[in-house]
């Protein structure tokens, strides 16, 4: 199984997918692999890799299911902030507030992928004559 098919598979594992049908989940798995592929080449092209390394698949995994919640292409349910019982009020969380500045802290993936990265080092023109 190719590595992209890999971390599509672990996507459709995300309990919000989960939930869906067999044909719901067929008519999204070209668009998540789409998203995975660009996922893999923003790893390699950060981490100067020419592969991404197995290791490296559960994080390419959160990226891509992070990036389906944020072009809204997965759902996410409102957390309820209060609840009001006199005139029922129900008030929702802004998710662009406190919630959303936790969650760029959990999910910087800068610490995980720097383990993986290659330096780029400068060409010996001494090594291109041969």
């Amino acid at each position: 199984m190719e590595q992209a098919e890999r971390i599509t598979a672990q996507v459709l594992e995300h309990p919000k997918l989960r939930k869906l049908s067999n044909e719901e989940k067929d008519d999204l798995k070209p668009l998540i692999l789409r998203y995975v592929r660009r996922v893999l080449l923003q790893i390699k092209a950060h981490c100067n890799r020419n592969d991404v390394p197995e290791a490296l698949e559960e994080v390419a995994a959160e990226i891509t299911e992070d990036l389906l919640f944020s072009d809204r292409i997965i759902a996410e349910d409102k957390e309820v902030s209060s609840i009001s019982r006199g005139d029922t009020s129900i008030t929702y969380r802004n998710p662009d507030s406190a919630y959303q500045k936790a969650n760029d802290f959990m999910k910087n993936y800068e610490c995980q992928l720097v383990h993986f990265k290659r330096m780029k080092l400068p060409s010996d023109p001494r090594d291109e004559r041969s």
